[in-house]
């Protein structure tokens, strides 16, 4: 973003159209999830087809995959656009269709095959879904960055998740009202149709964005040489490679996610309708948290908020130990919604102050490529759970996320207080 022209009243204006504008779409796609939410709804779907801990363990192992490791490509691939805009506006379409498809899945093709037919076509289309995100993130975020000031991030991301949350709530009782009075699979074919169309609501508010000055188009580099420079940031970068380590960790801690809903189901023979109930739970405390998450990254930086989420998992992964009731279990889904808004307001923006502007897109999929196969450890988490059962799941993810968060405090730099120059596309301090 051209800060320097922000004391133009036009352009202060289209600064705030576009906060409008960015603001109700990610609230509408965090809407839109709470439908089809990965913490309390994609793992009972998983457990209702049949699915061992393994595969539900798998949940999150797809999503990180699909939704990262595709990002190395685009971000290459995004120098070449001068409006950022035109690349965000045709990927966000392949980052919505796939909902569309595993609600057709459940109305006509899970229940009428064999339980691994049933996983396998569930996963495919779940995994579609992940690398449509991964495709949509490098040029949405790009133009986000672009169009928003530095100082306006963490605000802007804190009202995008309040706003979604305070719909959220209204989601999560629609998903407790459908999983119990609707017959399996049909329940869940209505839960991924609703979220698509209120999907395609947000896309409408994405094409209302305006991007007023060109970028000047980088030279795409030669996929050979693209990859060549990643290890040159990696061994040059000191404060990023720390930033990896306690991302990989806390990424590494996300495993228990997919386990909290399942877990406090079999422990208290709960219905399926309280995934809306407990829903309803992150989306209040992403409302609560929300009105100091963003005002915390904007005066103090997105380090903070990091440790935050990670012994934000801590917490959580400690109450799954010793709730004494199905209410008391709630603080469990308060400690992962914080870790989760946290970490949507706080993680790419700090990667983004790391790096040049023209680097955004490089050093995000970067990240993404490098952190992201640790959440293999869900896998881990599957096996563990069925051998040792979900308390030990929750140890080592508190463990994880105790690491993370002290390596954070202990080694990482507030990118703030460094300076940054650009130098042949590499950044250096």
């Amino acid at each position: 973003m051209h800060e320097k022209n922000l004391s133009s009243d036009s352009h202060r204006q289209i600064i705030r159209y576009n906060f409008v504008a960015n603001a109700a779409d990610g609230a509408l796609f965090s809407f839109a999830m709470s439908f089809v939410s990965l913490t309390t709804v994609i793992p009972l779907l998983v457990k209702r087809i049949g699915g061992s801990n393994i595969a539900i363990g798998m949940i999150p192992v797809f999503w990180t995959i699909g939704f990262n490791f595709p990002q190395i490509s685009i971000a290459n691939y995004a120098h070449r656009f001068p409006f950022k805009k035109t690349l965000m506006i045709r990927t966000a379409l392949l980052q919505r269709i796939p909902w569309l498809l595993l609600s057709f899945c459940c109305f006509f093709c899970i229940g009428r095959m064999s339980v691994q037919d049933n996983l396998l076509l569930f996963f495919i289309c779940f995994f579609m879904a992940a690398v449509g995100g991964s495709l949509n993130l490098p040029g949405w975020f790009d133009l986000i960055a672009k169009v928003t000031p530095t100082v306006l991030r963490g605000r802007l991301f804190a009202v995008r998740m309040t706003l979604g949350a305070l719909l959220g709530i209204l989601g999560g009782w629609y998903v407790k009202h459908i999983l119990d009075s609707v017959s399996y699979p049909n329940n869940f074919g209505i839960l991924f149709l609703i979220a698509f169309f209120i999907m395609m609501v947000s896309y409408i508010f994405l094409l209302a964005i305006r991007e007023e000055e060109p970028n000047y188009p980088s030279r795409e580099r030669h996929y050979i040489e693209f990859i060549k420079q990643l290890p040159v940031i990696l061994k040059t970068e000191h404060n990023y490679r720390r930033f990896l380590i306690a991302d990989a960790s806390l990424t590494a801690a996300l495993m228990a996610d997919a386990f909290y809903m399942v877990h406090v189901v079999n422990k208290y023979s709960l219905s399926e309708g309280w995934a809306g109930r407990f829903t309803m739970v992150m989306m209040g405390s992403l409302i609560a948290g929300n009105f100091c998450f963003g005002f915390l990254a904007d005066k103090f930086g997105h380090r903070v908020n990091l440790i935050i989420a990670a012994f934000s998992t801590v917490g959580a992964c400690l109450t799954t130990l010793f709730a004494l009731n199905v209410t008391f279990y709630a603080i469990v889904f308060v400690g992962a919604a914080f870790t989760i808004g946290l970490i949507q307001v706080s993680r790419l923006s700090m990667i983004a102050e790391v790096c040049g502007e023209k680097d955004r897109p490089t050093y995000i999929a970067l990240t993404n490529m490098v952190t992201s196969p640790f959440i293999l450890s869900g896998i881990l988490g599957g096996w563990v759970a069925d051998q040792f059962g979900y308390k030990i799941v929750f140890i080592l993810a508190g463990l994880f996320a105790l690491f993370s968060g002290l390596w954070m405090i202990l080694l990482v730099d507030e990118p703030r207080t460094k300076k940054f120059s650009v130098a042949s596309g590499i950044v250096s301090t």
